[in-house]
């Protein structure tokens, strides 16, 4: 069957980000379906758009056994309202054209963010009498306002808050990525029957490569984070616990990855003087396993917000993979229960240096007990937290709602 899939952010293996469109496209391709991918020429992580589509609008290629649509979307977009809704809504245009030119498929669906192009993709299922499927990553407008790109309340939050119930309705299917969103979405009126969980995963056995060299002595503990240094993550922190710990000849922090909030980080680094942090460039997804094979903890700081109670990011499960303890700092929640029930980590109040640097300290301070979290999170996710059985429900419930 023909499968229509609207991603503004569709990142290959190759690619610094998260693959989940990626893998769970490329199961549709693998059952027999004509999978069409619509996304942006822009990535998400450079925000430029690259040489070979400057002046175009929609480009159609093969690649991975699917259909790619790549369509134009404003560049260069920061935390400001005013370039994120022109990016947002320049890919949803394009990319409503482009799903109206995809012959007549069997199922469109959606991948919220961005709010404005997966409402596109309801209006074209509407209009071709398909049934449309929407995956929620971010409660909206909720999201935005805790990024501080609208205020609650305003003419943005309503008319966010408009597209989304636009969605649920047109929505045969609702796929959150945590339980935390499912709770929001019933919420928000989506019957419990018409909304499945389906997170984030891991592979089991990731394609060996060779370990990164690092300009840090090779017997030091290494904290590292892995991941967007934007407005989520409170980076902040691991530099206020660096400071703590600059005498500790054990340590040393290491941050790797891309955002709008980098330049920031290495003016605040540079500015405390900091002798024991290093920042590297974003790296493919296909490498994250290489890297974290260096760490011997992993940082996932988040701001004190309580919607992120609910997140469990892609990160948490490459640092359960690779084997890694987990120093959580986030609202108690979904990620700390999943630290605490795995005992992979330990789970500290989000923005406190503080409680962050003595965790570090003492994971610095006991490899056994360093190994002993770590391998029990690699258990945990192996088995709880399989890519390819979270990628075959997701078909299986693509194939129900089409009727397939």
């Amino acid at each position: 069957m023909k499968v229509v899939y609207v991603s503004q952010y569709f990142v290959r293996g190759d690619q610094p980000g998260g693959v989940r469109h990626w893998h769970h496209t490329r199961a549709l391709a693998a059952r027999g379906h004509d999978v069409n991918v619509i996304t942006s020429f822009v990535q998400h992580k450079e925000r430029t758009i690259p040489e070979a589509y400057r002046g175009k609008r929609i480009v159609r290629e093969s690649e991975d056994g699917l259909t790619m649509w790549r369509t134009y979307s404003t560049p260069g977009y920061g935390r400001d309202l005013r370039s994120r809704l022109s990016n947002y809504l320049s890919f949803a245009w394009w990319a409503t054209i482009a799903a109206f030119r995809v012959r007549r498929p069997r199922v469109i669906v959606a991948s919220s963010p961005s709010l404005p192009a997966s409402a596109g993709a309801a209006v074209v299922a509407l209009v071709k009498r398909v049934p449309f499927v929407l995956e929620v990553r971010d409660l909206w407008p909720e999201s935005a306002i805790a990024m501080g790109l609208v205020k609650e309340g305003g003419a943005f939050a309503r008319i966010a808050g408009a597209l989304e119930r636009f969605c649920y309705r047109r929505a045969r299917h609702v796929i959150a990525l945590t339980e935390g969103i499912r709770d929001g979405v019933i919420a928000k009126g989506v019957p419990a029957s018409r909304v499945s969980v389906i997170t984030n995963g891991v592979d089991p056995a990731p394609e060996a490569a060779e370990t990164p060299v690092l300009p840090i002595p090779d017997d030091v503990v290494c904290a590292m984070y892995v991941g967007a240094h934007g407005t989520y993550s409170s980076l902040e922190t691991v530099l206020r616990a660096a400071d703590a710990l600059r005498d500790d000849p054990r340590v040393r922090f290491v941050l790797v990855g891309g955002g709008d909030r980098k330049p920031a980080l290495r003016e605040m680094a540079s500015r405390l003087d900091l002798p024991n942090v290093t920042f590297v460039d974003p790296v493919p997804k296909s490498e994250v396993p290489a890297w974290l094979r260096r760490a011997d903890v992993c940082l996932l700081p988040y701001q004190d917000n309580p919607l992120f109670a609910g997140a469990l990011p892609n990160k948490t499960f490459d640092y359960m993979g690779a084997a890694r303890p987990i120093v959580a700092a986030v609202p108690p929640g979904e990620l700390s229960r999943l630290v605490h029930r795995a005992e992979c980590g330990v789970a500290i109040s989000p923005e406190d240096p503080a409680s962050m640097a003595d965790a570090v300290a003492q994971l610095a301070a006991d490899p056994a007990l360093r190994e002993r979290l770590g391998e029990a999170g690699r258990r945990y996710v192996e088995e709880h937290y399989d890519r390819g059985v979270l990628a075959a429900r997701f078909t299986d419930i693509v194939e129900r709602v089409a009727g397939r």
